[in-house]
């Protein structure tokens, strides 16, 4: 992730501008600076570590509210097997939604297999966990074209259609939860999520509206040079009929495996909530990782599910310790694994950075945008 590596990417898009993504794009809820001269998002850049430091903050801040001896006793005193459940339930979500991406660029992908849409999942997911305002998901976008002979374009209209799908289930369940428990007196952090949620959902579903309305004919004032893009986008963001299915099928193993991972954990603490305290626990979290200012909502997650917990009558020992728990499997062994999965990146198959030479920018899915 030097900048030598950046360097050579933005001379590789130079060559391959087709390949790029589209201005109208968003991923997540964010709306990052997609480049419209062909350069891939810059990872490293002082905005990644000003988020950095915001969510350093916010930890700092967090750490300060709870006693950390307590919460250490609680950590050592808690039931490992059922962790190791929950760490396994939450790791078996990257093999399924790399699957559901499969399913998605059925129609255009250059025939990789499962495996290789999970691996790239899973990484792409790890580069999220350290750059602020998804730029991960652009950087899916990258891995596609250069693993998978998929145009960015392409790759990211696919990218933006998960994420809305997502969103949604999401967004509905988390309202859902939220209004069986608390009617009317909702608390100030459940209402932020849930606006942050809604803003999530409809800035993504408002993305393919316009996408799908300019399918057939793109206005006039949109240049040339960027039609090819958008058709390519196009193609991404919606898979075929006969695939729906199935995708439907893989969402709801999805999320029923986030939910599983947050019973464990609970389980792993002696707490025996009810199934909409743990649709609760589970989906608003999840509402505040698209906090655009720091990398995957890093501080903003921490804070949320504590105040959660605490709002459900965990008290504030067990809350902190379950919320460091969570982080620890979720967020840092991520980053640990992820850095494994770079360091043997040649065994696996999987192109990166400086992998791949410049003259095979130029891949067969050029012809796709």
């Amino acid at each position: 992730m030097s900048d030598a590596p950046q360097r050579d990417l933005r001379r590789a898009e130079r060559r391959d501008p087709a390949s790029s993504a589209p201005p109208l794009a968003v991923v997540g809820g964010a709306t990052p600076s997609a480049p419209t001269d062909g350069r891939t998002p810059r990872l490293w850049s002082t905005q990644t570590f000003v988020s950095l430091a915001i969510a350093a903050v916010l930890l700092i801040v967090m750490a300060a509210m709870i006693d950390l001896e307590e919460v250490w006793q609680e950590l050592v005193a808690c039931d490992k097997s059922w962790a190791l459940l929950a760490m396994a339930a939450h790791y078996c979500t990257y093999p399924a939604r790399g699957w559901r991406w499969h399913r998605v660029l059925n129609h255009i992908h250059g025939g990789a297999s499962t495996a290789k849409f999970g691996l790239l999942v899973f990484f792409y997911n790890f580069v999220d966990n350290l750059v602020p305002a998804k730029l991960g998901d652009l950087y899916g976008a990258h891995l596609a074209r250069i693993n998978l002979d998929v145009s960015r374009a392409a790759a990211l209209g696919s990218i933006v259609f998960l994420r809305m799908i997502d969103a949604w289930v999401v967004l509905i369940l988390a309202g859902l939860a939220s209004f069986a428990l608390f009617a009317d007196d909702l608390p100030i952090e459940v209402v932020s999520a849930l606006i942050l949620g809604v803003f999530i959902a409809v800035v993504a579903t408002v993305a393919l509206v316009v996408a799908t309305v300019f399918k057939k004919r793109l206005p006039a004032w949109i240049p040339s040079s960027m039609h090819t893009r958008i058709e390519a986008f196009q193609s991404g963001m919606w898979p075929h009929g006969r695939e729906l299915v199935g995708i439907t099928l893989l969402t709801a193993l999805i999320w029923g495996l986030e939910g599983l991972w947050i019973l464990f954990l609970c389980y792993s603490f002696g707490l025996e909530l009810g199934g909409t305290q743990i649709v609760f626990l589970t989906m608003i979290p999840l509402l505040a990782s698209a906090f655009p200012l720091t990398p995957s909502g890093a501080g903003a997650v921490e804070l949320t599910l504590w105040g959660c917990l605490r709002v459900v009558g965990v008290s504030s020992p067990v809350a902190a310790s379950l919320t460091v728990l969570n982080r620890l499997i979720d967020y840092w062994l991520h980053i640990a694994l992820g850095l494994v999965v770079w360091g043997f990146r040649h065994r696996l198959g999987l192109q990166t950075w400086r992998e791949v030479p410049m003259q095979t920018s130029a891949a067969p899915a050029d012809a796709n945008g």
